[in-house]
């Protein structure tokens, strides 16, 4: 065809000797399609386009490309079309290392701070400051030839490693300055003096990394995040083991020439040298004292702390769980379902209702949008529902550091205001990166319940039971049955022996309703190098009513002639589901909730009792599934390393002591880190989560190492004759001051993560938390209940003594 025009004298028969033409029986309009959907962004008509990587490419760099092509289209673009970006996970991935990087630099800068404060010399100082840079230096090397890239979970590995890696510098450090002390030379010094204690810093060193080298077998989506971790954190702990060997002793021989005596220095620097010593020298004698009081009062120091114990233990109810924590990526999207079959028109005119509460009431909002109608492309590949029913939609805000409400807040005020407007029967709303949970597999709401059962009728009556449940518990919101409503349908049931006896196959019926309701594509036409499609479709008028589908005509080229569908068909009017799901061949029907101020765990527990009281068919089954399920998995999996790495603990110490009671001895410091932990989490407000929970594996590695630097100090200065009580008090105080110095360090590289509130910190600071509340308090606990218990062990040495 050279025209649209020339379409309309295409020749269809013969009548009555005079050509029958296209025109005579069709309208032909050179137009546009169906409009099926509406997009308007800030009020303004749009177009969505999503752009998805390819597999094992980097986001950052890949967005950083099309940003830079979309910025050369904006050159030949019109002057009134603008273009946003409403979702961006790579710019949620730089404000989240961005704000992990500012983290990771105050940690750093605290831990020297407090190597500085102990020691008070500017050269001994800087030798173990500058073990970190050299320790993460290794790590980083290890990134470049591994091809890793520098991730949350990698610079979260390094915050974490930051406030360790000291330690064996310390111990070497104090060590060598202790021989300068005696008279050796500097060289003599640095050599005999990491020789000393090479053998206990390995040590001390292989107990935290045993807790993290089983993390590289753990399965599932926690394997994915934290084998990472897992590699990081023991490839920058061996680095450190090995700068404390090599180049801390290397400048130890080269820098430290001199003993500092007060007075040598600045008057200042004197009064302050003087001041710290005193401060310090008083800490250890008040330490020395109540070490000696917990001795005498033996039964009442063990039965106090049991008493606290158990005591906290108790608080766990009132801790929350859940999978993972969300982030508050300023993200906040809309579902909204009408009525089933209201039209794209009417449905449109409630949009732009709910655009009106986007730009009134979300004055953080960037900018807003609404979809309405249906499409095609990946938007279904992404889970989103689409309906001329359904209307999505959503805001992009500002950075919540610019805020007062968090997205949670306004999500919350939307959910409330959008349910109130006629015609709404149900409003989902949703939070955070919907990437990141489809990458975790976490596709859904937060709480999932499916009940799988074969017969539709039963399954929806128990599906309507537990969502009446599930709607009284609360923080459960945003209850949905996924087959709650039924889309009206017409059903046409073919007598196949009737139309096989005229000549109709199945094919043949189905392709033929399909061109008069769907309409089809019958060829193309091409105009200036464009390709259009020539779309053939029944009129509306001709496809209103059920007696119009009765009296479709259907071409049986086998009889030559035209059968109306009524002759070999029944056609009536019905309602079926909008989707059948199914599980391991099962049907399923699944009832849904988010979650709002309240733990998905504590909303499931809630869930689970009810559950129990419910009488079920013998034909179905309900399961607890989607992020709760792989909460069960991954806290399973979890327990398993926590045991795992206590155990790998107690052997290393036994193969140091050797000796099987000892070690027992310092495993008594494990118990006591929960104590700190669960009022962390009470304090804060932090739940239990995969993050969480790594957090108390680590600790176990690290709350054993004071208590190992005190029992081997007991047992030096009991092998050089000292009494039992003598030994336990002046151990105490000889060794105070270097257990807070490595506790403290470790405390200051994660004190910036506990306290971050960056873009992203959600995902970091449950780590940082529950770290720094098990270490703070397990060390206090250590210092007495540890030394109190070895005497009540070694009772027959005590009583000698």
């Amino acid at each position: 065809f050279a025209s649209p025009e020339e379409i309309n004298l295409v020749i269809l028969g013969k009548r009555d000797g005079k050509f029958v033409y296209l025109k005579d029986v069709a309208n032909v309009e050179d137009g546009f399609k169906e409009i099926t959907m509406n997009v308007r962004i800030n009020k303004r008509p749009g177009l969505m386009l999503m752009v998805q990587k390819q597999t094992d490419t980097n986001t950052v760099e890949v967005a950083q490309r099309i940003k830079a092509k979309l910025k050369e289209l904006e050159g030949i673009l019109p002057t009134d079309v603008t273009m946003y970006t409403i979702f961006d996970n790579s710019q949620d991935i730089i404000d989240s290392l961005n704000s992990l990087k500012s983290s990771v630099w105050a940690g750093i800068t605290l831990v020297i701070f407090v190597v500085w404060f102990f020691l008070r010399m500017f050269l001994p100082s800087v030798i173990i400051a500058l073990t970190i840079p050299f320790s993460l230096l290794i790590a980083f090397i290890y990134l470049f030839l591994s091809g890793r890239t520098i991730n949350t979970i990698s610079l979260s590995s390094l915050a974490i490693a930051a406030g360790m890696v000291v330690d064996n510098a310390i111990v070497v450090v104090d060590n060598v300055y202790r021989k300068l002390e005696r008279g050796n030379r500097p060289q003599e010094a640095a050599i005999f003096g990491t020789q000393e204690m090479f053998l206990s810093i390995a040590a001390s060193t292989f107990t935290t990394i045993v807790v993290f080298l089983p993390m590289l077998f753990l399965p599932g989506v926690i394997g994915i995040m934290f084998g990472e971790l897992a590699i990081i954190v023991t490839v920058t702990l061996v680095g450190s083991l090995f700068t404390a060997a090599t180049f801390s002793p290397m400048l130890c021989s080269q820098w430290m020439r001199v003993v500092y005596v007060p007075g040598q220095k600045s008057k200042w620097f004197g009064k302050f040298y003087t001041f710290s010593e005193h401060m310090f020298r008083s800490w250890e004698d008040f330490y020395s004292k109540t070490l000696g009081w917990c001795l005498r009062h033996k039964k009442l120091v063990l039965i106090g702390f049991l008493g606290v114990f158990i005591a906290t233990l108790f608080l766990t109810r009132f801790v929350g769980n859940e999978f993972i924590p969300e982030e508050d990526t300023g993200d906040v999207r809309l579902t909204i379902h009408l009525p089933l079959g209201t039209r794209l028109e009417e449905s449109d005119k409630v949009a732009y209702r709910i655009e009106d509460i986007l730009k009134s009431d979300v004055p953080e909002a960037r900018f807003y949008y609404v979809r309405t109608g249906e499409g095609t492309g990946s938007s279904r590949g992404y889970g989103q529902t689409m309906g001329t029913n359904i209307i999505t939609g959503g805001a992009k805000l500002v950075p919540k550091t610019e805020r007062k409400r968090s997205q949670a807040a306004i999500a919350q005020y939307l959910r409330d205001k959008i349910k109130k407007i006629p015609g709404v029967l149900k409003i989902d709303v949703t939070t955070g990166n919907p990437i990141g949970r489809m990458i975790t597999g976490l596709g859904g709401k937060a709480v999932q319940v499916e009940i799988v059962g074969h017969s539709f009728e039963g399954t929806d009556k128990v599906a309507s039971d537990i969502k009446r449940i599930m709607e009284k518990i609360p923080g459960a919101v945003d209850v949905t049955i996924s087959r709650e409503l039924r889309r009206p349908e017409l059903k046409i049931e073919i007598d196949r022996e009737k139309a096989g006896s005229m000549g109709l196959s199945m094919g043949v019926i189905a392709d033929s309703l399909k061109t008069y309701i769907q309409g089809s594509t019958a060829t193309k036409y091409r105009e200036e190098g464009e390709t259009y499609d020539i779309y053939v479709r029944l009129e509306e008028s001709s496809r209103q009513t059920l007696e119009d589908i009765q009296n479709l005509p259907i071409i049986s080229t086998a009889a030559q002639k035209q059968i109306k569908l009524s002759n070999v068909a029944r056609i009536y009017e019905g309602v079926g589901p909008l989707e059948i799901e199914r599980q391991n061949r099962e049907r399923v029907v699944k009832i849904e909730c988010n979650t709002y101020e309240r733990s998905s765990g504590k909303v499931v527990e809630d869930i689970q009792k009810e559950l129990r009281s419910m009488a079920l068919p013998t034909d179905m089954m309900i399961n607890i599934g989607g992020e709760a399920e792989e909460q069960r998995k991954s806290f399973r999996d979890l327990g398993l390393l926590l045991l795992l790495g206590v155990s790998l603990v107690y052997m290393i110490m036994a193969a140091q002591f050797e000796s099987l009671l000892d070690p027992f001895i310092v495993m008594f410091a494990i118990p006591f880190t929960f104590i700190g932990v669960i009022l962390g989490f009470l304090l804060t407000g932090t739940t239990l989560n995969i993050v969480s929970y790594l957090g108390v594996i680590m600790l176990m590695g690290i709350v054993v190492n004071n208590a190992i630097v005190l029992i081997s100090y007991i047992i030096i200065l009991r092998a050089r004759g000292m009494t039992m009580y003598e030994a336990v008090t002046n151990a105490g105080r000889d060794r105070l001051r270097p257990v807070l110095m490595t506790t403290i360090t470790t405390l200051a590289g994660l004190l910036p993560l506990a306290l971050s509130s960056g873009v992203g910190s959600e995902t970091w600071r449950p780590l940082g938390i529950t770290m720094f509340g098990g270490l703070t308090v397990s060390t206090l606990i250590t210092l007495l209940f540890v030394p109190t218990i070895y005497v009540v062990f070694h009772r027959k040495a005590a009583k000698a003594g």
